[in-house]
């Protein structure tokens, strides 16, 4: 297959937020460590030992990542890693990546009144899988809202994991240290909005009670959560 076109452009999800974006599929079949050169990806050296399916959706990102950044009249950038394997974004540019199974996404804005941005995809999670991580996932204060959830929504823990994924990924930036995810808690949620409040104070930009609002979509069996910090 031409390597160009193992990785299209996939169509699934229009963004909820006014940021560049863009997403594409791919297999892990039709890997091939030539397709980085072919796109015009630097392969990293960590990659060397990876297996196939680490590198594919490595490579997927990356150029999720540089078509995002086209749009917004950025090229010849590579979006390496930092030792924290968070993404490393040209100056003035705030974005994220993210894949699961056969899919990436990636989006990104040099609004300068953006702190932080954080988009997650995932597939949803068996009724095992959801038993065995809902502790994990939930904080104990927020059983009653995600009982509300889950009688209007399929899926919900995936849905809760996604979003406390997205916000991860859009306050790291400005906490600058790892915290999980008992340290929002959902508040309540609309069709496409989910509202949660922190409960353990990460910077002093986001004490305890600052509200911190995620989108999503719902597709197939698939969720797409986007989060902003302004």
């Amino acid at each position: 297959m031409d390597t160009l076109c193992s990785y299209p452009q996939d169509l699934t999800f229009t963004p909820q937020l006014p940021y560049a974006f863009y997403s594409c599929t791919f297999t892990n079949e039709h890997y091939t460590d030539s397709q980085f050169t072919a796109h015009q990806i630097d392969f990293p050296a960590k990659l060397n030992n990876a297996v196939t399916k680490r590198k594919a959706e490595f490579l997927a990102g990356r150029i999720c990542a540089k078509h995002a950044l086209q749009r917004i009249d950025i090229k010849g950038v590579q979006i390496i890693s930092g030792e924290d394997r968070a993404p490393i974004w040209p100056e003035g540019i705030k974005g994220s990546i993210t894949h699961t199974q056969g899919i990436a996404i990636a989006m990104c804005s040099g609004d300068t009144g953006l702190k932080g941005l954080g988009i997650d995809v995932e597939r949803f999670m068996g009724d095992e899988q959801e038993q065995k991580l809902q502790t994990q996932i939930l904080h104990p204060e927020e059983n009653s809202a995600f009982v509300s959830l889950s009688l209007t929504t399929a899926n919900p823990l995936t849905l809760i994991f996604s979003a406390k994924e997205s916000i991860y990924k859009a306050l790291y930036p400005s906490v600058g240290k790892f915290f999980g995810f008992d340290a929002v808690k959902l508040i309540n949620f609309t069709s496409n909005e989910l509202n949660f409040v922190i409960v353990e104070q990460l910077s002093t930009e986001l004490p305890v009670g600052k509200q911190i609002t995620v989108r999503y979509q719902l597709s197939k069996n698939l969720v797409f959560t986007e989060c902003e910090y302004k």
